[in-house]
């Protein structure tokens, strides 16, 4: 009996389990993991490049085969970049991209630059579609493909374009003048219901839009404006986002550039919707020893043997040598930064053009000039761009670029549209004058167009002034447009005209117009014909300015006769080779300034009268300056003394370096002009000296 009752259960498990493991096989049939790999900003990166770390697409091919229910998209960027690309217009990026397997793409901002034409051309020698579903020709109707859906392993990935309106500026602006760009925004919600009335199972937004700040449209502002999208595969900004971006619950996808990363999303999919997402990035480093795809490298290989009459072709002929000698180009004006810089400013319609010496890599001879030989020369696929900038900035570029003059540097600064002088024996900062753009003195104020090339103007090489210019638009790679420009001349002549010219300033006395009369005349005077001070031109101080923290370590140093350095700065923010890196340094090593806590200095902040008195009072002890301690009367603001400079101050007032303004108020958070920094400069050296002070305090 005990038997039978035991029996019976068994087989009344069996039925159950029956019963519940073909549900739970159904449920693990139902679910299903998509990978999509991706790349963006590829700019003609087509070989690999193994010092820069560039995969190439030979051995994404390769990746691409190992992996299962997996699809490869672009995000825009890939057609131009490199002399490979741009031979072809384009056509040998295409063909091996058909060879690699991409499904789509999205048109980044270069990929214009042969052209509109050129690109919808090259869409239609493309396997797959390229998508942008905010292009319009004049006409209203779409100029590409907008959207696309793949299946793999029965899911349905519906994937729609967008392209960056930037390209109306961010390529020439004649490549799309006769096209329209719709809002991103809307357009993207108008996809994301086709797709799903069309059955997409899953929603992927192929674009070009990046998430640089300063761009207006962008990929995070797109995942919180448009719900529905599973996953937005991202370009235009380079951005290197090692596990993806989380925007809205949205999945922002982003490599990088130029293969040194390729993508790796992970859907999982059940009952049709996405319950899982995740990114990756896979390195050059992880992936550089996959075997080559054969076929692909063939191909490669098939291309660079039929570009060689390319690069042999005649563009013209030189009846001089072009200098582009290192020990010239990043020491001097030379033909060869007159003949680039010519070019750069008529192709950008620019009032001004400054580009780095230490872009010029090489001279060519006398005689024909072939495409390989400006390649040669110009082989960093920069690009020239055009900002708008002011007055100012174009002298502080000017000024930083021959701030380090007689030494060999690759900052050195080459010009058209403008003339100026240089005195390398006058400090670093205000060595230039004599600056003429046009026919007329340049005008500080005024807003001009210069033209440079796009790594100068993101800071490149030190040029961090150029940043902050508002860009107007963005043209093809420098021999390219070097290219052109002596097609169009047939035979060139270029010669060093005096553009950029070492001489000597003709300095007089300072005759100051601004100090006339003011109460800090006398100790200016004296502070600036000691060369401890320097006037902001050769005919004002403009004494009642603020003062920064760059400047009152700089006349300290120069108090000190300049001394020695032995290791730079550490400040994330204080470059080498600026006119304020040294007296930074210096006063940092001596425990006269610290940084802040991200590791900056903040040199152009404006400092109160109490960082003053504590940065002097430094600096006094580093001297071994004596003070009697004698406790002055109080100010009448003695509360508003920070604690922590209650100490500086009181020795101030003892030495009688700084005191109060009238009413007995010390005006401790109250900002330091240069007018009291001349008079407590002043008044430093006598002390230093051992002279007594008689006049009456700052």
């Amino acid at each position: 009996m005990k038997r039978n009752r035991i029996l019976g259960l068994l087989i009344a498990l069996v039925l159950v389990l029956a019963l519940v493991v073909p549900n739970q096989v159904a449920f693990a049939a139902d679910q299903k993991v998509i990978t999509i790999l991706h790349t963006n900003d590829v700019h003609g990166n087509a070989i690999e490049n193994e010092k820069d770390g560039k995969l190439g697409y030979a051995k994404l091919k390769t990746f691409v085969d190992s992996k299962e229910n997996a699809i490869l998209l672009e995000a825009g960027d890939v057609l131009h970049g490199t002399t490979f690309a741009t031979i072809s217009q384009g056509q040998t990026m295409v063909d091996l991209m058909n060879l690699v397997g991409y499904k789509a793409m999205s048109p980044g901002n270069h990929d214009f630059n042969y052209g509109g034409a050129r690109l919808k051309e090259l869409s239609t020698m493309a396997d797959f579609p390229i998508l942008a579903a905010n292009i319009v020709d004049k006409d209203g109707s779409l100029f590409l493909s907008d959207r696309t859906i793949v299946e793999v392993d029965g899911v349905k990935l519906g994937i729609f374009g967008l392209a960056t309106p930037e390209t109306r500026t961010k390529s020439n602006p004649k490549n799309t003048e006769n096209l329209g760009f719709t809002n991103y925004i809307d357009a993207a919600r108008v996809q994301v219901a086709e797709l799903k009335n069309s059955g997409a199972d899953v929603v992927v937004a192929l674009v070009h839009l990046g998430l640089d700040k300063a761009s207006e449209e962008r990929s995070d502002l797109l995942a919180a404006a448009v719900p529905g999208i599973d996953l937005i595969v991202d370009g235009h900004s380079h951005s290197k986002l090692d596990n993806g971006q989380y925007e809205n619950g949205q999945l922002i996808a982003q490599t990088g550039q130029h293969t040194e990363n390729i993508g790796e999303v992970t859907l999982v999919i059940e009952d049709g919707k996405v319950t899982s997402k995740s990114a990756k990035l896979h390195s050059y480093e992880d992936l550089k020893d996959l075997e080559a795809n054969a076929d692909v490298l063939e191909k490669i290989e098939e291309f660079e043997a039929a570009n060689q009459p390319y690069l042999d072709r005649v563009v013209g002929k030189t009846l001089v040598e072009l200098d582009g000698l290192r020990e010239h180009v990043r020491t001097g004006e030379t033909n060869f930064g007159n003949l680039l810089t010519d070019a750069m400013l008529d192709v950008a319609k620019a009032d001004v053009a400054l580009t780095n010496g230490g872009g010029i890599r090489a001279s060519i001879e006398a005689g024909d000039i072939t495409v390989g030989q400006l390649l040669t020369a110009f082989p960093f696929n920069n690009y020239p761009v055009l900002l708008e900038v002011s007055g100012q900035t174009i002298k502080d570029a000017l000024e930083y670029g021959l701030d380090s003059a007689p030494e060999l540097v690759g900052k050195f600064p080459h010009v058209a549209g403008m003339t100026f002088k240089y005195d390398q024996n006058q400090e670093p900062g205000s060595r230039i004058f004599d600056v003429v753009i046009g026919k007329e003195a340049l005008d500080l104020k005024k807003t001009y167009k210069l033209v440079t090339n796009d790594f100068m103007a993101v800071g490149g090489d030190g040029y961090e002034m150029l940043k902050e210019g508002k860009k107007l638009a963005e043209f093809p790679l420098l021999p390219e447009v070097l290219a052109a420009y002596i097609e169009n001349q047939k035979v060139i002549n270029p010669k060093v005209e005096g553009r950029v010219v070492p001489e000597a300033m003709k300095l007089a006395d300072p005759a100051f117009t601004d100090i006339k009369g003011h109460w800090a005349e006398e100790y200016i005077k004296a502070v600036v014909d000691k060369k401890i001070f320097m006037g902001t031109s050769q005919t004002t101080f403009e004494p009642d300015a603020n003062i920064t923290r760059a400047m009152i370590v700089t006349t300290l140093y120069r108090l000190e006769e300049m001394p020695e350095v032995d290791k730079p700065a550490e400040f994330t923010d204080v470059k080498t080779n600026m006119w304020y890196s040294d007296p930074i340094a210096w006063a940092a090593e001596n425990d006269l300034v610290k940084g802040y806590e991200d590791g900056s200095f903040k040199a152009d902040a404006e400092i109160s009268r109490e960082e003053m008195a504590a940065i002097i009072s430094r600096y006094l002890s580093l001297k071994k300056i004596p003070v009697a301690y004698i406790m002055p009367a109080p100010f009448a603001d003695q509360d508003q003394i920070a604690k922590w400079a209650e100490p500086e101050v009181i020795v101030m007032q003892i030495t009688e370096i700084m005191s109060g303004k009238p009413g007995n108020i010390f005006d401790p958070q109250g900002r330091a002009t240069r007018a009291e920094l001349a008079k407590v400069m002043y008044q430093i050296d006598l002390l230093v000296s051992g002279q007594v002070e008689d006049k009456k305090a700052a």
